[in-house]
């Protein structure tokens, strides 16, 4: 008796840590090619802004209904132009970043590498306006309640001046 209620108990601890890792989605996994052009005046005057690349992306659904999205971008660019003067810049925006939309509403971006902000100062959530390019690993979130945070180990840079 007590050797058959020891083999329940097994399997069921098994069963336990089976099942959840059984209800997760199979990972996808796409390229996808990207071209983005518009123009952008958060540095004060027009700069046409060109991204061109391909994008790795794997995305999956866990067990817990949380959507993960990892994105890389080998070789991604990002050219920008001051209409005004035709001067140009052009940075690597490779990243990479993993995206967790969490079942509860909330939502993470951890990145890593280099990445740009068209539409503000991520430090500032957006308050101070610019084209910023960031190095180093972020974490951008949104809590389920909507508390926006922003923290990055490495370098944030304002390209606006270099473009002026």
């Amino acid at each position: 008796m007590y050797r058959k209620l020891v083999m329940v108990a097994i399997t069921g601890l098994v069963a336990a840590l089976i099942v959840p890792a059984a209800l997760a989605a199979k990972p996808t996994i796409q390229r996808i090619p990207f071209e983005l052009h518009y123009v952008n005046t958060a540095c004060g005057f027009p700069v046409q802004l060109d991204a061109v690349g391909t994008i790795v992306d794997i995305s999956y659904t866990d067990e817990l209904g949380n959507f993960h999205d990892f994105e890389a971008a080998p070789q991604f660019k990002q050219t920008m132009t001051n209409i005004a003067t035709g001067k140009k810049l052009v940075v690597n925006i490779a990243g990479p970043a993993d995206f967790t939309f969490g079942a509860d509403g909330s939502f993470t971006e951890v990145g890593t590498g280099n990445s740009t902000w068209n539409g503000g100062d991520p430090r500032t959530l957006g308050a101070t306006p610019g084209i910023f390019l960031s190095k180093g690993r972020f974490v951008f979130s949104i809590s389920a309640s909507g508390v926006k945070s922003w923290t990055i180990n490495g370098t944030v840079t304002n390209l606006c001046p270099q473009l002026a």
